[in-house]
């Protein structure tokens, strides 16, 4: 994280390509303020840059005085998909304190020159937003401790733009969640979802987004869904090693997901139980290569396990988008980092509409972002993994912090709350427009 997001915000921070934009540099305080008709050297140099001489990197560099907002306004062409860091550097004069007659204390640290950056983005992604999401989580409905107010309330604190409660066996939990918070002012896309267990824990599968339970459905015909697994059955050609009849339920679960309209998403393939690994990898290896799922949540028991996996299926030619989770039981208003302990997904789509983000995912444009190492740890396709960085440390923690009033509004929420929803769901996306610029 780049603490200086708290001091000062360049507007837009995401420009297009290979082409000249007027970029924004604004102080968020008065202890960082420019000050009129003095000059501000900006210097502007892209990381990827490459050159002869390291001692003498590629730098452009401005000579600005303050508007009559006191922001620096700066012209540059952006070369590139990259980051660009931005280095504002004061004039003497401006380096100290406007009480040091009184205090002898000159300025120092942060607030004195800045580091800030701007991303610049090739057509494909420019016009995407970068949104934060959890796609498998539990709620007292089954084995979780938390309500469901109470859940969203600390996911939304927490800076999360979507979220899927997938209880085990069940839909309940998010049928709820949408139906108490779809239509208010809260700027959150609340996904139905559910833990997949059909017949059996065996498949550790989730259901992203459709219209309808797979477990319900299953309930309701177990006769007719048998027959049709045993159907399945008699068409697979399988290596030796692979199971059957394991790969056959997880096969119809995922085709039942999407044939309810959302996503089939393998969750945790190298979780641990009992010393051994839950599903067997000759199975999960072959749904993957198979593309039996839509997604693979990479945040596991051995998340290094995974990753390798999923790096192994894709040297194989087969492309498998990923996504990240907690896979959380609880939730914790008083720290923020307990909803994302373990991980989430980070989608780069048009809007945060339920379709658009499901697509997004099917399009390989989502990361798996593990919080179990400092800094995070991105994980998914190199273009994407280097913008996801990117919005870790300049997008993310601001957008954090105007997410937290959301905790007490949301997990007592009523009607009478709604203006106060409002004017902070107004802040956040004032903020997002500024930052992307559109």
């Amino acid at each position: 994280m780049n603490s200086q997001v708290f001091n000062f915000r360049i507007i837009p921070s995401v420009v297009k390509a290979d082409a000249e934009t007027t970029i924004t540099i604004r102080p968020l305080g008065k202890n960082v303020a420019f000050q009129a008709g003095e000059t501000y050297t900006v210097q502007i140099r892209g990381v990827e840059t490459a050159c002869d001489d390291y001692r003498e990197l590629p730098t452009a560099e401005y000579a600005v005085t303050p508007n009559e907002q006191g922001d620096l306004q700066v012209t540059h062409l952006f070369a590139g998909e990259q980051k660009h860091i931005v280095y504002v550097i004061r004039p003497e004069s401006d380096l100290s304190s406007p009480y040091r007659d009184v205090t002898y204390r000159p300025k120092y640290g942060q607030n004195t020159n800045a580091t800030l950056a701007v991303y610049s983005l090739y057509p494909d992604l420019y016009g995407m937003r970068c949104y934060k999401g959890e796609v498998h989580c539990h709620t007292y409905a089954s084995d979780g401790i938390e309500d469901i107010p109470h859940t969203v309330a600390n996911y939304r604190a927490a800076g999360y733009d979507f979220l899927a409660i997938t209880d085990h066996y069940i839909s309940y939990g998010s049928e709820q969640a949408k139906a108490l918070f779809d239509h208010t002012a809260l700027p959150m896309t609340l996904f139905l979802g559910e833990e997949v267990h059909v017949p059996q824990e065996r498949i550790h599968a989730v259901h992203l987004g459709g219209k309808a339970s797979v477990n319900a459905y299953y309930r309701e015909h177990p006769e007719e869904v048998k027959a049709q697994v045993e159907e399945l059955m008699a068409t697979l050609d399988l290596p030796e090693n692979v199971s059957k009849i394991n790969y056959a339920w997880q096969k119809w679960s995922a085709d039942k997901s999407r044939e309810m309209g959302g996503l089939a998403i393998l969750a945790h393939p190298h979780w641990v139980w009992n010393d051994v690994y839950f599903m067997a990898e000759s199975v999960t290896r072959q749904l993957l290569c198979d593309g039996v799922y839509d997604a693979l949540d990479l945040r596991d028991t051995e998340v290094d396990t995974s990753l390798s996996l999923w790096q192994d299926v894709c040297l194989q030619g087969h492309t498998i988008p990923v996504v990240g989770s907690t896979d959380a039981h609880y939730t914790a208003p008083y720290d923020p980092k307990v909803p994302a302990k373990g991980g989430y997904t980070l989608v780069f789509a048009p809007d945060r509409s339920e379709q658009k983000l499901m697509d997004a995912i099917r399009e390989n444009r989502s990361l798996c972002v593990s919080t179990d190492h400092t800094p995070e740890f991105v994980m998914g396709p190199y273009r994407l993994v280097k913008l996801g960085r990117f919005m870790l440390d300049y997008f993310f923690p601001y957008h954090m912090w105007l997410s937290a009033g959301f905790g007490p509004l949301v997990s007592e929420y009523s009607p009478d709350k709604e203006p106060m929803m409002e004017t902070l769901a107004e802040q956040s996306e004032a903020f997002m427009k500024e930052f992307y610029g559109y």
